[in-house]
Formats: structure tokens, C-alpha cells, sequence
């Protein structure tokens, strides 16, 4: 019965998150139909106002003009704070640069911190935010797809049943296939080909038709990033064991052969000599060599290279920042021409 039980909860867990997108698409349909009815407006400011376009191919038009992630942002906020919140009586949710208190607020601040006697005012204070940010989290997810679909002739977009149906020929190949996962032009049609989109694939679809390629290139590439960050983090933390062990040196070996693949020498160099730093590693290897020392009389010196032992007579150490001054410091030492 308790595991009965168990499964239910975390399906409902999964269904609430099903409904909470399909209640966003109907947020999204009743937008574009005040849209239509040219009742999108809050103090006479729409959506073409906003983004001084003059009509729904001037929405992309400017959308594709914002050349970075912060710019695109900003045109996000504006939308929802000017027109996505004030339009559903959520103006207390609209973000403001204005951060100083009124006398009103203050009051009100006082008045709150005497109820904290109340044995439930922590968690109602919790639930209200909890429902706060939620509101305004599906405010920013809901934003870009309603742009894409206004920006769209209305033929080319159709809602039923809590899905929006697209027609895909109306869009790019590359952006059919980044969303939908084929080639659209293998599709055999004279005219329109709708296909089902949730909210998932709907904020993706928006932001693969309107964003710039450089902007997409680079939220791609800070996504990549973060994840490495994450990962390398991650794998640093903790007991050290085999598994662990085996896992770190074949990233490590994968992360080399990317970097010379790429020719990213400076890199490599860097890694190098950060190799010849360990102390660890370091001393062991010396150890090694110190003991053909002794027992020759220091006749017989070697190094280690990695698993090559390498005689040693004398060493140049080149003080340098990257792979083009190495070349060419050894160069002029060596006289090469």
C-alpha cells in the first residue's frame, strides 16, 4: 500500500507539472486573442509599440536585431512587465529599478513583523512567495512564444486541446529540424504540414526562429560551459577512489584530444607545464631518477617524460606566456632560420 501510495504522490508530482504547461498554453492563446482583438494594450502601449514594429514581420525583424543575451533580456522584461503582468491585475509583480520604500510600505513592513507571533506566518510568507514566483517564472516562459506566434501569419498556427498545431513549412529548415528532429523537406506536400507543439517546444521553437545565430551560438556555448564548471566541480568533491579515479582520466584524455584537435596550443602548453609543478607527482618521478644518481656516481643522469627516460646534460627554461613566443624564443636561442 506505502509503495502504492509513493508512486501516486510523484505521479501527481508529474501531472501537476503537464497541467501547469498546458494551462501556460491557454495563458498564450488568450493573449493572442486579446492580440487579434486588439485589446493587447495597457495605457494604449501594445505589442507593436513596444517593439516599434509595425506589424508581425517587423516582431522578428527586431527580435532577430538584438545581437547578444543581455539585449534580449531586457526586450523580455519590458514585454512582461509593461504588458504580461499588467494585463492579468499583477502589477505587484512587475520588477522595478525603483528600490526605495514608501512610507505606505514601511507601514505595512511593521504591521507584518508584529504578526510573526502567528505560529503559520513563516510558511504562509513562503507559500505567497513560492506562488509569486511561479506566476512570474511562467510570465518570462510564455513571453517569447507569444512574440513568435504574433509574428506569424495567423493561417500558420492553429490552438487545440491545450497543444499549439504549427505549420512547419512557414518556418526554416534548420529550425524545423533543431525542434521536430527532421528534415521538413523530406515531408511530400503542396501546402500546409501542421505539426503539435507543447510549451517545451514551443519556447524552444520561438527562440530558434527568432534569435539570432550568434546569440543562439552563444547561449549553446555559456550552457556548455556552465556544465563543464558543474561537472568539475562535481568530480573534485569527495572521497577519492578507482571509479572515480578512471572516470577523471578519460575526461581529462577526451579534454587533450579536443584541444589539439582544435589546435588550441596555448592551452596545451599551459597544461604542460602545470604538470612539471605537481609536488606529488613530482617528487615520486625525481625519486625514481635519483637512485641512478647515487648509484653511478652522478655519471648517469636521466629525466623522466613521462614514461621515457631522457639522458640530461643541461636545460634551457624558456619564460614565456603562450605557444608563439615559445617558438619563437627557441628559435632565436638555437640560432634557427
Amino acid at each position: 500500500m506505502t509503495k502504492n501510495k509513493l508512486n501516486t504522490l510523484f505521479n501527481n508530482i508529474g501531472d501537476n507539472a503537464v497541467n501547469n504547461e498546458n494551462t501556460s498554453v491557454n495563458l498564450i492563446e488568450e493573449y493572442i486573442n486579446l492580440h487579434n482583438d486588439n485589446k493587447l494594450k495597457v495605457n494604449n502601449t501594445g505589442i507593436y509599440l513596444l517593439l516599434s514594429a509595425k506589424n508581425n514581420a517587423g516582431i522578428k525583424a527586431t527580435i532577430k536585431g538584438k545581437k547578444t543575451v543581455n539585449e534580449l533580456t531586457d526586450l523580455r522584461k519590458s514585454v512582461v512587465n509593461k504588458l504580461i503582468l499588467p494585463m492579468a491585475d499583477f502589477k505587484n509583480l512587475v520588477e522595478t529599478e525603483n528600490n526605495n520604500e514608501t512610507k505606505v510600505e514601511k507601514n505595512l513592513k511593521k504591521a507584518e513583523k508584529k504578526q510573526n507571533v502567528e505560529s503559520d506566518y513563516a510558511v504562509k510568507k513562503s507559500d505567497e512567495s513560492i506562488r509569486n514566483n511561479t506566476i512570474r517564472t511562467t510570465a518570462n516562459n510564455i513571453t517569447y512564444p507569444i512574440l513568435f506566434l504574433l509574428s506569424q501569419d495567423k493561417s500558420n498556427y492553429k490552438f487545440d486541446k491545450n497543444r499549439v498545431k504549427i505549420n512547419i513549412m512557414s518556418l526554416e529548415k534548420n529550425v524545423v529540424q533543431s525542434v521536430f528532429g527532421f528534415d521538413k523537406t523530406k515531408i511530400e506536400t503542396e501546402g500546409k504540414y501542421f505539426l503539435s507543439a507543447n510549451l517545451t517546444m514551443l519556447i524552444k521553437l520561438s527562440k530558434a526562429d527568432l534569435f539570432a545565430v550568434e546569440v543562439s551560438k552563444s547561449i549553446a556555448t555559456e550552457t556548455e560551459n556552465e556544465n563543464v564548471d558543474v561537472a568539475t566541480d562535481e568530480s573534485v568533491k569527495g572521497e577519492f577512489n578507482d571509479s572515480k579515479d578512471k572516470q577523471i582520466l578519460k575526461s581529462v584524455i577526451t579534454f587533450l584530444d579536443y584541444l589539439d584537435k582544435n589546435k588550441a596550443f596555448n592551452s596545451l602548453l599551459q597544461i604542460e607545464n602545470h604538470i612539471f609543478t605537481l609536488d606529488n607527482y613530482g617528487h615520486k618521478k625525481n625519486a625514481i631518477t635519483e637512485n641512478v644518481r647515487k648509484q653511478s656516481n652522478n655519471k648517469n643522469n636521466y629525466d623522466l617524460y613521462g614514461s621515457v627516460a631522457v639522458e640530461f646534460n643541461h636545460s634551457k627554461d624558456f619564460q614565456v606566456n603562450n605557444f608563439d613566443e615559445l617558438e619563437s624564443q627557441f628559435n632565436k636561442t638555437f640560432a634557427i632560420k
